[in-house]
């Protein structure tokens, strides 16, 4: 059913609602389940972009994992999570064993897993610290790590935003991050990490301009005060304009 369900509409919808243009989405014809993709996350649109993005052999075998204190809070909105978005519970508060063995089992059942190493959602579009969860896990089960980075689902639906303003997205695919023998979990971090700085320059520039020394856009962004100098402008809108964020890595509109 859910199957149905994500081919039939949600899929369908999202593309319509984020227009995404896929880099190198060669790599996902390559992949052998179980996969655990990475991403940064700008937006509740980002599952099921990616859900939408993926080819049909991955994505019927994909869960998302999810804020347990924000998508598992009431019984009913836990049901159309899981039901509709493969949605499994992530404590975000506090490291808890039964989300990591509950994952892991998946894993092993032959499931890729979507996680968000942000942890929640970007409050201004920047890119916030990863959490080294997705490397702890990919150690522990000895599955690849498949990097993307999004851009422009802020801009369509961000955590300031009252209401969905459809536009266009980019989705860089990355390589596969195999952990090495014995690596450790925060130089499989620090891996995952780089290769999303490089995804998420690609997506505002082109592949080498995103691979020049010095270019690798930063996790977390090492400044946020000219968000908030932009929020207190007297200049930044009129009250009878609408509402308008700038375009936080060259997303296509």
């Amino acid at each position: 059913m859910r199957a149905f369900l994500l081919d039939s509409s949600i899929a369908p919808l999202t593309r319509r609602l984020t227009h995404p243009t896929i880099i190198n989405a060669a790599v996902l014809d390559t992949l052998e389940r179980p996969i655990i993709f990475v991403a940064n996350h700008q937006s509740h649109l980002d599952t099921p972009l990616i859900l939408a993005v993926l080819p049909p052999k991955l994505r019927h075998h994909t869960v998302v994992g999810a804020g347990a204190d924000f998508f598992f809070d009431r019984r009913t909105k836990g049901f159309f999570s899981s039901t509709l978005l493969g949605a499994i519970p992530i404590d975000r508060v506090r490291p808890s064993r039964a989300s990591a063995e509950l994952a892991t089992q998946l894993l092993e059942d032959g499931w890729n897993l979507v996680l968000f190493p942000e942890g929640a959602r970007t409050p201004d579009g920047l890119t916030q610290e990863l959490k080294s969860g997705a490397a702890q896990m990919a150690i522990k089960v000895g599955r690849p790590v498949v990097p993307l980075f999004i851009d422009g689902t802020y801009e369509i639906f961000g955590k300031a935003s009252d209401r969905i303003h459809p536009g266009s997205t980019t989705i860089v695919i990355g390589q596969p991050l195999v952990p090495h023998e014995g690596e450790k979990v925060s130089d499989l971090n620090d891996r995952i990490t780089d290769a999303l700085g490089v995804l998420g320059r690609e997506a505002a520039t082109d592949f080498f301009t995103a691979r020049q020394p010095d270019q690798a856009l930063p996790f977390p962004a090492p400044s946020r005060s000219w968000v908030e100098a932009w929020r207190t402008s007297e200049h930044r809108h009129q009250h009878e304009e609408p509402r308008r964020w700038p375009k936080m890595f060259g997303s296509r509109r």
